[in-house]
């Protein structure tokens, strides 16, 4: 049976959580995962962190299996920890430009910020659901399968190459 795990290849991967590292394999397994592509820069993903800060709390309250991975499009290391000390979730380390890059190549992410959600199996199940997250900060629509997210790119990070390392180049 295909694991979210397996389908975005983190078998092994450490992730960043607010103590220290926690492996994939065990933060994400039979969970829904969204991937939270934003940046600290990015003054439209300032405004919406919190807002899936607080849906992630009540969906945490309610035992709810989710968890958000944040990968980073921001340009130091420092920026990426005065933002990630925001979250409550899991990051992908900064340092790990590879992971980043391969992950926003494969989900097609040319502007921030961008919510995709994966279902326990892997598959996507909402290819953007910010504008779904911001009109349901109750969480009842959880994990908003087809939401699609807006037509326009709020912030736009690299010529379509992605995030990650590349955006930090172009800075």
């Amino acid at each position: 049976m295909a694991s979210v795990v397996n389908a975005l290849g983190l078998e092994g991967v450490q992730l960043q959580a607010g103590s220290g590292t926690v492996p994939a394999d065990e933060a994400l397994a039979g969970k829904h995962v969204a991937l939270y592509f934003s940046a600290h820069w990015c003054p439209p993903c300032r405004g919406f962190t919190p807002v899936l800060a607080e849906v992630y709390q009540k969906l945490q309250q309610q035992g709810k299996e989710f968890e958000v991975v944040f990968v980073t499009a921001d340009r130091s290391k420092s920026q990426f920890e005065e933002y990630f000390a925001q979250m409550p979730w899991l990051a992908v380390p900064f340092d790990d430009a590879s992971l980043q890059r391969r992950l926003s190549e494969r989900f097609g992410v040319q502007g921030i910020p961008r919510l995709v959600i994966l279902g326990p199996d892997g598959a996507v199940v909402a290819h953007d659901a910010r504008a779904a997250v911001m009109a349901d900060r109750a969480g009842a629509g959880f994990p908003w399968a087809g939401a699609a997210g807006p037509t326009g790119l709020a912030g736009r990070v690299t010529g379509g190459a992605g995030v990650g390392a590349d955006a930090r180049q172009e800075a």
